[in-house]
């Protein structure tokens, strides 16, 4: 996916597969996608997401634990800290 694509999935409502919303995307991260859940964050890999229409649709199982440490090395790049 060329990275400008990436930037179409900002600013979108993130649902799971049964078409439950979940967060809201806020950023984009080498190949994660940054999602607002509550007062958390999670970065989701690419190729478990899907744009249909205008919302996001997330493909297969998170680990949301997992997804929590990933969107730590955003939070410290954007603070402008090293991971």
């Amino acid at each position: 996916m060329p990275f400008k694509d990436k930037f179409d999935y900002i600013a979108r409502f993130v649902v799971d597969s049964e078409g439950k919303r979940i967060g809201e995307s806020i950023s984009v991260f080498e190949d994660l996608l940054i999602i607002k859940k509550g007062e958390k964050f999670y970065a989701i890999p690419f190729k478990h997401v899907e744009l249909r229409g205008e919302e996001i649709h997330v493909k297969g199982v998170i680990q949301w634990d997992k997804a929590e440490e990933l969107a730590k090395r955003w939070k410290n790049a954007k603070d402008g800290n090293s991971a």
